[in-house]
């Protein structure tokens, strides 16, 4: 698209010759000279179609200084100064020059001294700089400007939200190919746009990124964003796109507030403008006219052939396909991807209900295709072929009426290779299953159907079996024969399959390593005739295969190894519904591992998470491997400035350093065989001798719960990544290691929980944002009571309750011993229809006492006064079960306590508990939980973020301090926390304190994670809401389901939230 500009100015005297530099794509950097109390110079670094281009104006002398931007990210959006007369060039002369960035950054002041007339040059919609024009000579006579400006045949649509951060307007391109959106809390407080130039990408990125960016992809230049919409409370709350091919986007944030929609018929978006700061404040777009494609040039007249009878050639025959299906629903948008040459890889995403989303990476003429269907969301999952030694033959899955849509949606989907590998199944299978297949195994070459929200209908083209490219193995992988079982002390050591091809037994796949000890084989008649259909194992805590044993669907083997046992470990099964097991896939190790990833189901594909950090350097992408084994990390004078990784794949070690070595050497992390690394703590910040931010610090987790030592220093910003196994890493380097990201692959462990996170509607008024405050439920009503809006100081004495029947709010009636003290810091749990509140603290550090409250008869009652029970304290944590409450920890009016005391509700008397002495600490902001008649102290806060956890028996009156492993959650305190079952559930939380103490946020993070009190694993689950900390919490049943329920908490910006979230478990 053309560029459309503004030109301003010039401000300053008349003398010296004219200058114009004319229009450029953006401004790099500018170098301005000061002399004689004047700009003597000004050098600027334009580019222009990916090329740097430098005009000069006055006289280079006196002091020079720079100022650069993160160009194409960040550009110039004011030029401002000052002129004035200058005695010595008896000329009115420009004295200072100060330019303003998207980033809203502004420079410091270049030139000479401040005096004189100021100006301040800019576009009328924020407009990134292009040009400069003026008069120069001894001196910077005068300056002007060109900025980007809309003007016909582009439409602009008006900002719309706040007034506050700096204006910016990226301008216009001939599309735009992707967009990131990030929130902070209940906003939207991050942009990425990456828009489209002729054959480059140029991004532009806005605001503060905290969470992390949620992407929409644009099959540019076959698709085009035509309608923009989103809402706006004060400042920008959500996003959602539409596309010509009538796609939509999930919404992005939280659809809150005053609805606003950008689209004109026949126009398409080129390009954003907006405001922002630490959020997006305001969010206006260009739209350009959507042009028809070019319609084909018509054929050159062919000239009349002669009389000569010369044999037509005969064309080449088109490729014979076959198109099946349809099947599914009958909503959605109609889609046909039409005829490829082959399929390498697909994507699809599924959440509870259906198949959400599928992405096929075609093959045509050599080059990949992409085309996108549904909405993305949910958990996804990729399957990649040896395209074209490999190729896909089959997709099956099944369809259901879903009433929660009032529509039949694809419920789940896999796909068959003329190899015979089968894809891992994506969803659930519910209602009627189908088998989409060609003729004679011909080859998939593309999908038809019907999508929207979901995937409704999925149809297939495939060729014929003569059309398709020969496997070079003309029998595929089904008929295992021979199954040969290792094993030894440590378990299942090797599983070798064998297969039958022509007749003669051939040697197949080996996984593991022979061992030396008892070798067992299982022998299967007759194949293809029998097959396998069943496969059960058992293993142990470290995941390794300790007994496993197979079923045909003629016969079946004894265990192989030790017998599964309910007390030596956890079975698995993987019964095989209207298939075969054809074999296995999995890397070799020195023992068999991760159930799940052998049979039918292939290894799950690592994940590319995005980079966190800066956005300065040079990228690099280490790929994925089997294994991270070891780490390097050395320091700078200021952050990390050099990483090694030692990967092993395929038993072979394989190395990858980035940044610069130091004289301070290296520092080393060694994971162990049997060990992988399942999350990475990493704190960034922009320093002052740094352009852009770099990574301070750099900290490791592994499966086993062992923790690196932080290589470097905390800083300002914290990010976690985490989610399974780490299988690699990437992001950017120079002198520093600017950014890193890493490669994500599923733990092969059968998931401990599955459940969903919802936000909870809340009609009417509400009693307002809090956080320090506490909740308990008595059947259908959540109660809240105390917290604090601003830091350390107290709300009201109001007993609020929550009716889950009808949304509202009510305030309870206040009768009887009503609490004296407004508090915050303070705990409630309930027994049956009773809440007992106990501790907390009023703004000016007045404790308060326990006391009870009677749901039926609305009651208050003190029990005992603030000086006679349990020492006062605040931030302390609370739990109950059918006769006691107990109370554990806090902070006192002196210290941080470790005491434990119970209160039984039968003999009303307070009992002291045995202390759990060094071993823990004394702590606040801890996790409380009785499970199973046990007492459980989860991590906490004891002048430092900790992650220990202990159990107390009451029976033996013995405290045990227990060793945790599976993805340990890091290090925090004053999260959610609830039980179900044998697990203990805890959310969000604070990482580290602020350096203001309770005055400010901290270092808040968002993760859930359950603790199996019997395994002693961790598991991370479904992340449902934003990064919180200081939040209330409980353990509800709300529509059926046991989970987590809260309510409120702080924010990473040191906001209170009033939203409630309920994590619900479908399974435990």
């Amino acid at each position: 698209m053309a560029t459309m500009t503004e030109k301003v100015g010039a401000m300053g005297g008349n003398m010296g010759g004219a200058f114009d530099d004319g229009v450029f794509d953006g401004v790099k950097k500018i170098t301005v000279g000061k002399d004689l109390g004047c700009v003597s110079y000004i050098k600027i670094e334009y580019e222009k179609d990916g090329k740097s281009e430098t005009r000069e104006h006055g006289t280079i002398r006196g002091e020079l200084k720079e100022f650069a931007v993160e160009y194409p990210n960040e550009y110039i959006t004011s030029v401002g100064g000052t002129y004035d007369h200058v005695r010595y060039y008896e000329s009115v002369l420009v004295k200072s020059l100060i330019f303003k960035t998207s980033y809203g950054r502004t420079s410091s002041t270049l030139g000479g001294d401040s005096a004189g007339k100021q100006f301040m040059l800019e576009g009328k919609t924020g407009g990134r700089l292009l040009g400069f024009h003026g008069r120069s000579g001894q001196a910077l006579d005068s300056i002007g400007a060109y900025f980007f400006a809309p003007n016909p045949p582009l439409k602009l649509f008006n900002r719309e939200g706040g007034n506050g951060g700096s204006a910016w307007d990226d301008g216009a391109y001939d599309g735009v190919r992707k967009i990131l959106v990030g929130r902070g809390g209940k906003f939207v407080s991050y942009v990425r746009f990456e828009y489209a130039k002729g054959e480059t990408m140029v991004p532009h990125a806005h605001g503060k990124r905290q969470e992390v960016p949620q992407e929409f992809v644009v099959d540019y230049p076959n698709e085009h964003i035509t309608a923009v919409e989103g809402t706006i409370d004060g400042i920008l709350t959500s996003l959602r796109f539409k596309t010509s091919k009538g796609r939509t986007s999930p919404a992005f944030g939280n659809a809150v507030g005053r609805k606003f929609v950008f689209e004109e018929k026949d126009f398409k978006l080129v390009g954003f403008c907006g405001r922002s700061g630490d959020a997006i404040d305001a969010l206006g777009a260009h739209f350009g006219p959507l042009l028809a494609p070019n319609p084909a040039p018509a054929p050159t007249p062919t000239p009349a052939p002669t009389p000569t009878p010369t044999p037509t050639p005969t064309p080449a025959p088109t490729p014979a396909t076959t198109k099946v299906g349809p099947l599914g629903g009958i909503k959605g948008n109609t889609f046909d991807d039409g005829v490829f040459d082959g399929v390498k890889k697909i994507t699809v995403g599924a959440d509870e209900f259906s198949i959400t989303y599928i992405k096929i990476e075609y093959e045509k003429d050599g080059k990949l295709e992409i085309r996108e269907h549904g909405t993305n969301r949910g958990e996804l999952k990729e399957f990649s072929v040896d395209y074209p030694n490999d190729y896909i033959t089959a997709v099956g899955g099944s369809y259901d009426h879903i009433f929660s849509y009032d529509t039949t949606l694809i419920t789940s989907l896999y796909f068959t290779t003329s190899r015979g590998f089968t894809s891992p199944l994506s969803g659930e299978t519910s209602g009627e299953e189908f088998n989409l297949k060609g003729e004679n195994g011909g080859k998939l070459l593309g999908f038809h159907g019907r999508g929207g929200f979901a995937i409704d209908a999925i149809g297939a083209h495939f060729a014929s079996a003569s059309n398709s490219s020969s496997s070079p193995s003309s029998t595929p992988h089904n008929k295992v024969s021979k199954i040969s079982i290792s094993s030894g002390n440590g378990g299942i050591e090797q599983i070798k399959f064998y297969d039958v091809e022509k007749g003669a037994t051939k040697d197949g796949f080996l996984h593991g390593v022979k061992g030396t000890n008892i070798i067992s084989t299982f022998v299967i008649s007759n194949p293809p005739d029998e097959y396998l259909v069943s496969v059960e194992s058992w293993y142990d805590s470290s995941n390794v295969f300790q007994g496993i044993k197979f079923k045909t669907d003629k016969n079946g083997s004894d265990f192989f190894g030790y017998k599964v046992s309910e007390d030596d470990g956890t079975p698995f099964s993987l019964p095989v519904k209207d298939k075969k097991i054809i074999g296995v896939h999995k890397s070799a190790d020195s023992n068999l591992k991760s159930p799940g990833t052998y049979f039918v189901l292939t290894h799950s594909s690592s994940h590319k998470v995005e980079a966190v950090g800066g956005k300065g350097g040079e990228t690099f992408d280490d790929g994925a491997f089997d294994h991270v084994r070891k780490v390097f990390v050395g320091q700078g004078d200021s952050g990390v400035a050099y990483i090694k990784f030692e990967y092993e794949n395929n038993g072979k070690r394989v190395t990858h350093e980035h940044g610069k070595k130091t004289s301070r050497g290296t520092e080393e992390f060694v994971v162990d065989q049997g060990d992988d690394i399942t999350s990475v703590q990493i704190y960034y910040d922009k320093l002052s001798d740094s352009k852009t931010e770099i990574i301070t610090s750099l900290a490791f987790k592994t499966l086993k719960g062992i923790t690196s030592q932080p290589f470097g220093k905390t800083s300002a910003n914290l990010s976690l990544l985490e989610g399974g196994k780490i299988t690699g890493f990437h992001g950017s380097s120079s002198d520093f290691l600017h950014s890193i990201g890493a490669y994500i692959s599923p733990l092969a462990s059968p998931k401990m929980l599955r459940g969903k996170w919802i936000q909870v509607e809340q009609k009417g008024k509400t009693p307002g944002p809090r956080c320090s405050h506490a909740i308990a439920m008595v059947g259908n009503k959540m109660y809240s009571f105390g917290g604090e809006l601003t830091p350390n100081f107290h709300i009201d004495r109001h007993l609020y309750f929550f009716d889950f029947k009808t949304n509202r709010w009510s305030i309870a009636r206040p009768k009887g011993d009503v609490p004296e003290l407004p508090c915050l810091g303070v705990c409630m749990v309930s027994i049956g229809t009773t809440l007992y509140v106990f501790g907390g603290r009023d703004g000016h550090r007045n404790y308060s006492g326990f006391y009870s409250y009677d749901t039926v008869k609305s009651e208050w009652k003190l029990i005992t006064h603030v000086n006679k029970g349990p020492a006062p304290r605040s931030f302390h944590a609370m739990a109950a079960d059918d006769k006691n409450v107990y109370v554990f920890g806090g902070v006192s009016t002196t210290t941080r306590v470790n005491t434990l005391h119970a209160y039984n509700i039968v003999d009303q008397k307070w009992i002291d508990l045995p202390n759990p002495g060094e071993s823990c600490k004394g702590r606040g902001g801890s996790g409380l939980a009785v499970v199973q008649g046990k007492i459980w102290v989860v991590y906490g806060f004891t002048g430092d973020s900790v992650d220990d956890v202990h159990c107390f028996d009451p029976v033996q009156s013995k405290w045990t301090k227990v060793e945790t492993s599976g993805e340990k959650p890091w290090a925090r305190s004053v999260f959610a926390q609830a039980v179900v079952g044998k697990y203990i559930i805890i959310s969000g939380g604070e990482i580290q304190m602020d350096p203001k103490a309770h005055l400010g946020p901290g270092t808040l993070t968002g993760g859930t994670f359950a603790l199996d009190t019997e395994s002693l694993l961790w598991e991370k689950l479904e992340e449902g809401h934003s990064p919180r900390g200081w939040c209330a919490s409980t353990t509800a049943s709300i529509d059926g389901k046991k989970g987590l329920l809260m309510y409120g908490g702080k924010s990473p910006t040191n906001g209170r939230y009033e939203d409630i979230f309920f994590y619900g478990v479908d399974s435990a």
